[in-house]
C-alpha cells in the first residue's frame, strides 16, 4: 500500500480513536498512551537532562491531554498537539527550577556535574555508549535551554520548521537562524570534549535511539 495512503488511513483511524474517548469510551485513551508515551518520553529526557523530570513531564502531558482532548481542533497531528503540551510543561518546569536555582543561589560558580542519567547498563545503552552517544548527551545537556530545545524539536523529533515556529511563537527565519546558531555551538562542545565534527549527525541519530530505548527500558 502507497505510504500516504496508509498514513491517511492510520490518520482516519486516530480520529474515530478521539472521537469514541470524547463521546465517553474513556478507557480507550490508553491506546493513544501507548502509542505516543516512548516518543514524548525521548523528547523530554533530550530537554530536560535527567530521567525523573522526564517521568514526571510525560505524566503531566498525558493527564492534560486527555481533560484536554475535547479541545483538539484537528488543525495538526495529534502527536505535534500532544508534544505542544510536554513542550510547555517542560518549558515551566525549567522557568521554575530556574526560579529556585536562582532564589537559593550562594553566587558560587561551579562546574555543572555530568548528568549520571544518561547512563545505563541495560544492553541497548551498552551498545549506544560504544559510538559515543553517552558524550553527545552531555554536549547537548551544556547547551543553553533555548538553544538546547530547538535541536530536540528539529534534530531529534523531526519537525519541520513551520511546526516549530508555531510551537515556540516565533517567525520560521528565526527558527533556522537559532537553529544553526545552536548546532554550531554544540559542535563546538563535542570539539572541545574531542568528539569530531563528522560524529555529530550520526550521533544525534543514534541518541535519539538510544533515548527511545532507555523510555522502553523504564516502562
Amino acid at each position: 500500500m502507497d505510504a500516504s495512503v496508509t498514513t491517511a488511513t492510520n490518520q482516519a483511524e486516530e480520529t474515530a480513536l478521539i472521537d469514541c474517548i470524547v463521546s465517553g469510551q474513556a478507557s480507550k485513551f490508553e491506546i493513544l498512551v501507548g502509542n505516543y508515551q516512548q516518543r514524548i518520553y525521548a523528547s523530554l529526557v533530550a530537554m530536560l537532562g535527567n530521567r525523573h523530570d522526564a517521568e514526571d513531564v510525560t505524566q503531566e502531558t498525558f493527564l492534560t491531554a486527555f481533560r484536554k482532548l475535547d479541545q483538539f481542533e484537528r488543525r495538526s497531528s495529534f502527536y505535534t498537539w500532544l508534544h505542544r503540551i510536554a513542550f510547555n510543561a517542560a518549558i515551566d518546569l525549567q522557568r521554575r527550577k530556574k526560579r529556585t536555582k536562582n532564589l537559593f543561589s550562594t553566587g558560587d560558580k561551579t562546574e555543572t556535574a555530568e548528568p549520571k542519567e544518561y547512563y545505563s547498563d541495560s544492553p541497548a545503552s551498552i551498545v549506544m555508549a560504544k559510538e559515543t552517544v553517552c558524550q553527545v548527551q552531555i554536549a547537548l545537556s551544556r547547551l543553553d535551554e533555548e538553544r538546547r530545545n530547538i535541536i530536540v524539536l528539529r534534530d531529534l523529533q523531526g519537525m519541520d520548521y513551520a511546526e516549530i515556529a508555531k510551537m515556540l511563537g516565533i517567525p520560521v527565519g528565526t527558527v533556522r537562524s537559532r537553529l544553526h546558531r545552536a548546532r554550531i555551538e554544540l559542535r563546538e562542545i563535542m570539539n572541545a570534549m574531542g568528539i569530531g565534527d563528522h560524529a555529530t549527525q550520526p550521533n544525534q541519530a543514534a541518541l535519539k535511539n538510544k533515548t527511545v530505548a532507555q523510555g522502553r527500558d523504564q516502562r
